[in-house]
């Protein structure tokens, strides 16, 4: 095989190659739409003629064609970057979202317990920290399917999130978001705190002794897992871990104490967020207002 880097074997410099390209391409393109046997190609211009040595007249055709090709892409310049001027994104004086806080947003919008996406803003705007900006898009589009939702996101996120939907429309989400919160959608809020947390965690566990807990009743006790104030997780867990294998209750179980388990994890993340990132994130003028309560801290 011909060693195309060797000099030895180069018959024209590159820049004759540059000009030659277009003579020779026109050359092969007539010969090809007429075909080789009523017009035989040309004889290849210097430095074209190393892919010329095929027997077929066809084939050498299509070497040389290949040859002319390569090389033009090769040496074609690429066009410069459209002057496309971003601006720079909102400035959020509030501390940054601890990693581990994040991991949980990314399961919630995994599917796993989003039934705590709620309590997980509730946390975040207690602590006086910043939203984790790389899932600012997925919280974005996951808001078009619910104003209540899209409408807490923009809160959190201030003017980054008008800021992104306008230098990224693709993501196909209003610059604006919704003036009114339509009648009709579902609410986005924590459950309401029972009275007597106590209480609703007894009755949790009576359900199970009773063997009532059929996975038709997961919903509603997975509800009331995550309405009751959160030093009482530790003991539901104890008492559901303490449950022995029933085939009746056994899936209803898991599932409860999986999502007890993971709410308690949750909270104990966002209690471990220094107290002065919220004095000092409650005195810099532009962190938005937190208008909810604080959700309580774990045991």
């Amino acid at each position: 095989m011909t060693d195309l880097r060797d000099p030895a074997t180069s018959h024209a410099p590159a820049s004759e190659l540059a000009v030659s390209a277009t003579d020779e391409w026109a050359a092969l393109v007539g010969a090809a739409v007429l075909g080789t046997d009523r017009r035989p190609a040309p004889d290849p211009l210097p430095g074209w003629d190393t892919w010329a040595h095929a027997g077929d007249p066809a084939v050498a055709l299509l070497d040389r064609a290949a040859a002319v090709v390569v090389a033009r892409r090769a040496g074609a310049c690429p066009e410069p970057p459209p002057a496309i001027v971003v601006p720079p994104a909102p400035v959020d004086g509030r501390p940054p979202c601890p990693a581990p806080c994040a991991v949980w947003l990314g399961r919630l919008l995994g599917g796993e317990h989003d039934l705590l996406l709620p309590e997980w803003f509730a946390l975040l705007e207690h602590a006086g920290v910043q939203l984790p900006w790389a899932s600012l898009p997925a919280l974005l589009l996951r808001g078009r399917r619910n104003p209540a939702f899209d409408a807490t996101v923009r809160r959190l996120a201030g003017g980054r999130a008008s800021w992104l939907a306008e230098v990224v429309p693709e993501l196909g989400v209003k610059v604006a978001g919704p003036a009114t919160i339509p009648a009709s959608s579902p609410l986005f809020a924590p459950p309401p705190r029972p009275p007597d947390s106590g209480a609703v965690v007894t009755s949790i566990l009576n359900v199970f002794y009773d063997r009532l807990a059929t996975w038709a009743a997961a919903p509603e006790m997975r509800l009331a897992a995550a309405s009751i104030d959160p030093v009482w997780l530790p003991s539901l867990v104890a008492e559901l871990s303490r449950i022995g294998f029933d085939p009746v209750v056994e899936r209803t179980r898991s599932e409860v104490l999986r999502f007890a388990e993971f709410r308690h994890e949750m909270l104990r993340e966002f209690a471990q967020i220094p107290a002065a990132d919220t004095a000092e994130a409650s005195s810099d003028p532009s962190v938005p207002p937190s208008t909810s309560s604080s959700p309580g801290d774990p045991a």
